[in-house]
């Protein structure tokens, strides 16, 4: 592991950069969209309607989709991602690692429009804001396009 450190004019730390050998290596696996091309012929279109009555019916199946990133959780590598027309309601959860993304689009924020490829794994449950249990599908990224 290879650790910079950032120091002020005090010698006192103000960040770090940290960077693993895991890191590097992911992103020398990383595809561009055209290199994908033939592999995306393999998956098929899957609406949320679809994906949220009948997740166990998808189990490791090979969908696509496109939506709108909500939030991002760098830490434990999940995007949530609203479907059909940026509707919140309609949100999965989208599990990825460094070496699914298009290579060089790794720069994300939420609102970002995203195209993704991947595998249908289960539904994840939650209580949202107002004590609702919630059910939204899983899906584990082969192959994530931010530049649509």
């Amino acid at each position: 592991m290879l650790t910079i450190y950032l120091l002020s004019s005090n010698n006192r730390i103000v960040g770090s950069i940290q960077e693993t050998k895991i890191d590097l290596a992911n992103r020398s696996k990383q595809k561009t969209v055209e290199e994908f091309k033939s592999e995306r012929k393999k998956y098929a279109y899957v609406s949320f309607d679809n994906l949220y009555s009948n997740t166990s019916l998808y189990y490791g199946t090979k969908i696509y989709q496109t939506g709108h990133i909500k939030n991002l959780d760098m830490e434990h590598k999940y995007l949530l991602v609203a479907l059909d027309g940026n509707d919140e309601s309609r949100t999965i959860k989208l599990k990825y690692n460094v070496a699914d993304f298009a290579r060089g689009e790794i720069n994300l924020q939420e609102e970002d429009p995203v195209k993704f490829y991947g595998r249908v794994l289960t539904m994840d449950s939650y209580v949202n804001e107002k004590g609702r249990d919630i059910n939204r599908p899983v899906i584990s990224a082969d192959f994530i396009q931010t530049k649509i």
